[in-house]
């Protein structure tokens, strides 16, 4: 499972429902999948286009950055 491949099923994921419980993406009982998984969170989070709340329970699709690069 590639870093890749978890980026894109998460934004799709989020892209759809705007929200989810962190703890909902780490669906897998797979180790690489759910590292897969971590990398990708950690670099969407990076790069702006998530978000996590203040206890770090919810995950947040950023639509201000998606309405950004549209312009």
């Amino acid at each position: 499972v590639s870093v890749t491949s978890r980026i894109v099923h998460l934004l799709r994921r989020l892209y759809r429902t705007g929200h989810a419980r962190l703890q909902d993406c780490f669906d897998s009982t797979h180790r690489s999948e759910l590292v897969a998984t971590f990398l990708a969170v950690l670099e969407l989070v990076k790069s702006g286009r998530l978000y996590l709340n203040e206890e770090n329970t919810e995950i947040y699709f950023n639509q201000d950055r998606v309405k950004h690069h549209a312009d």
